[in-house]
């Protein structure tokens, strides 16, 4: 099961930055530093939405199964 969760949270993540990526057509930075903070800034930012996602979908099956087999 966690092996499964880290697997959906990687997959997650690469999605909602490529998605957040395409978003935000602004120009790119000048110096090397800013666009270093902003492609951290683009991963924090995938990683903290993908967390949420994750914990909601395997909230959402563990409740499922409890229901079913209760």
């Amino acid at each position: 099961m966690v092996k499964a969760s880290l697997v959906v949270f990687a997959l997650f993540t690469v999605v909602i930055a490529w998605a957040l990526a395409r978003r935000r057509a602004a120009p790119a930075a000048r110096g090397p530093v800013s666009r270093a903070r902003r492609a951290i800034r683009l991963w924090f930012d995938a990683a903290a939405l993908a967390v949420f996602i994750t914990l909601a979908l395997l909230a959402a099956m563990h409740w499922l199964r409890l229901e079913w087999f209760a």
